[in-house]
């Protein structure tokens, strides 16, 4: 029935300690309905999923990664949320400080629409 465009937000994380990092994020989410699968997973749950739909990806320069190159880590789903936050050597305050950002930017964008 809709087709809009989809609406995105880089969150650099250089005020944290990390400039450069970024968590890119899907700001105008649609509705999804979600329920866990009969035989779930760690990943299975709707704090993992939530964030999987929200995190596209995070752009990582590359002082940041072992191989000195940037890389964009694709993360629109649970599973890859989850094998991110459980890596060896990665800050979880990242996301987290970033969904924080993102919920700042989001209420941000409505209070400019409301007074146009």
């Amino acid at each position: 029935m809709f087709k809009l465009p989809k609406l995105v937000t880089d969150i650099d994380c250089g005020p944290i300690g990390y400039p450069g990092l970024v968590v890119r994020c899907w700001l105008n989410l649609t509705y999804e309905p979600w329920e866990p699968p009969a035989d779930p997973k760690p990943w299975d749950s709707l704090y993992y999923h939530g964030l999987g739909r929200i995190v596209e990806a995070l752009v990582v320069p590359g002082e940041f990664t072992e191989t000195g190159k940037a890389e964009t880590v694709e993360l629109a789903d649970a599973k890859r949320i989850y094998d991110l936050l459980n890596t060896p050597g990665f800050d979880q305050s990242i996301i987290v400080w970033a969904m924080s950002r993102y919920d700042q930017e989001r209420q941000e964008r409505y209070r400019a629409e409301l007074k146009n």
